[in-house]
């Protein structure tokens, strides 16, 4: 997901953070310190209430993260690589490297995190459960009751909402594996998850609505309409995501990607790789090369910070993209895959790698041009 941190890597998965974390991880810490935790416990003082806060709000994050290790790990027994997990602004993200192989597989790994949550919040309200028998000997452990009850209440409200039926949430999954089961259709039970989650999110609006005028809750409204309006766009998003797959059908990267890119030296200058390739041949990315080994690439979008009067005393490794940073595809992939792989990545091209071995590159304006043309000759997609 753009605008996203690597913080840490677990069992393989590297663990980032959105931008947009930050904020949702502040609301949650000033609901807790400035509401929540006053109510249940007016007493504490204002650096004991700010310190559980804290606590808390870490602690909920990695319960979060827990429900998409579930996700994550349950798609590797299914061998589904799992290349990241990202926490934003509604909770987490697993980041699949391809979509489920059958309905057996998307209803276990979509059951998986609900699963986790509820035995998450189980644990926790057995802990609060313990700690209250035991408070009147030992009131030390009153922020722990405090903390655990607030986990376990939040962590099954967390499984129940991600069981609502409607996609992308993870009851819209399960829907969706049960349709495909039925009906053997992925294409249409992706139609009917989609459509659920496009109902929910109308509701979820309507009740945002009903909150600010009933309840006169105008930051929970505007939250139930954020949510509903991320619902909403996912949903849709999957809806295009299925036509796009239908309008491609089987097309792999071999088709369309480039065999023999140019190259420019490392130890050359941005001024010579700009007058002698870039502008005469229109070239959006060149790879470079150390000998005959391609070491990274360099793109005009990333030329476009650097000074014109700088051009010819930077060399080209001081602006080029590591090699190993560049998103890439195997020639057989399907242009599916290569689609979504544009998806979470701003360069205009990506890597096409066999057995490690840079083999070409696929231009996201070659994949844009051939999907328009395949808009143009199947309107209603494939027969």
């Amino acid at each position: 997901m753009p605008g996203s941190i690597t913080v840490a890597r677990i069992l393989g998965i590297d663990i980032r953070i959105h931008f947009s974390w930050f904020l949702i991880f502040t609301l949650i810490l000033l609901s807790l310190a400035d509401r929540v935790l006053p109510q249940l416990r007016p007493n504490w003082s204002d650096q004991k209430t700010y310190i559980v806060a804290v606590i808390t709000a870490l602690l909920f994050f990695t319960s979060v993260l827990l429900h998409e290790l579930a996700h994550a790990l349950t798609a590797r027994s299914f061998r589904m690589p799992v290349s990241s997990i990202t926490l934003f602004l509604l909770g987490g993200v697993a980041n699949l490297a391809k979509e489920p192989p059958s309905a057996k597989a998307e209803f276990l790994m979509a059951a998986a995190g609900p699963l986790a949550s509820l035995a998450i919040g189980a644990v926790a309200l057995g802990i609060a459960f313990l700690v209250d028998v035991r408070l009147a000997f030992d009131p030390a452990l009153d922020p722990v009751g405090v903390v655990a009850s607030y986990l376990g209440v939040i962590n099954l409200t967390l499984a129940v909402f991600n069981m609502i039926p409607g996609f992308p949430l993870d009851g819209g999954r399960v829907l969706r594996s049960i349709v495909w089961a039925v009906r053997g259709d992925r294409s249409q039970a992706t139609r009917v998850a989609a459509r659920g989650g496009q109902l929910v999110a109308g509701l979820l609006l309507l009740f945002g609505v009903y909150r600010m005028i009933a309840w006169n809750d105008s930051f929970g409204g505007a939250w139930s309409a954020l949510i509903a309006y991320f619902l909403y766009n996912a949903a849709s998003g999957a809806m295009q995501q299925d036509r796009l797959t239908s309008l491609l059908g089987d097309v792999r990267v071999s088709t369309l990607m480039l065999t023999e890119p140019r190259s420019v030296s490392a130890s050359s200058t941005v001024g010579a790789l700009v007058r002698d390739l870039v502008m005469p041949l229109n070239l959006p990315a060149v790879t470079v090369s150390e000998g005959e080994r391609i070491v990274g690439l360099v793109t005009v979008a990333g030329l476009k910070g650097l000074p014109q009067d700088r051009w010819d005393t930077t060399l080209v490794r001081d602006v080029m993209t590591s090699v190993d940073a560049v998103p890439s595809v195997s020639p057989d992939d399907t242009l599916v895959v290569a689609l979504e792989r544009f998806g979470s990545s701003d360069l205009p091209v990506l890597a096409v790698l066999q057995r490690a071995m840079l083999v070409g590159l696929l231009h996201r304006e070659a994949l844009a041009g051939y999907l328009k043309m395949r808009e143009s000759l199947y309107p209603h997609g494939l027969r």
